[in-house]
């Protein structure tokens, strides 16, 4: 899936051999285009898909942005859906995480995110 409503964020959506969707998000992920990425995994927890969240292409993370993601984080636990975020980020979401203080909430089971 590739999104075209806000021109600076997209999703590339593909399915791995093991069976995990990978999810890549490129430009901002912010309040304009959060809507975008949380119907996306909606859809992929319905479906119970294994989902790896790669941001390595994020240009931009806001608090509404990193809210989405810490949301899914939580709910995964909850009802025991797969879902994991690539602990290997650029500084504009490295800052925003550590400003917030939440890495170990993104990436529990990694020492530090780079």
């Amino acid at each position: 899936m590739d999104s075209g409503d806000y021109p600076s964020f997209g999703i590339h959506q593909s399915r791995g051999a093991d069976g995990v969707v990978r999810l890549f998000l490129i430009g901002d992920l912010d309040l304009v285009s959060k809507d975008q990425l949380e119907l996306a995994l909606r859809r992929l927890r319905a479906d119970r898909s294994a989902v790896l969240v790669d941001l390595s292409r994020i240009e931009f993370l806001d608090s509404s942005g990193l809210r989405s993601l810490l949301t899914a984080v939580v709910d995964a636990r909850e009802d025991g859906w797969t879902f994991t975020i690539a602990p290997t980020v650029p500084f504009a979401v490295r800052r925003i995480v550590d400003i917030v203080g939440v890495a170990d909430i993104l990436w529990p089971e990694s020492d530090e995110a780079t």
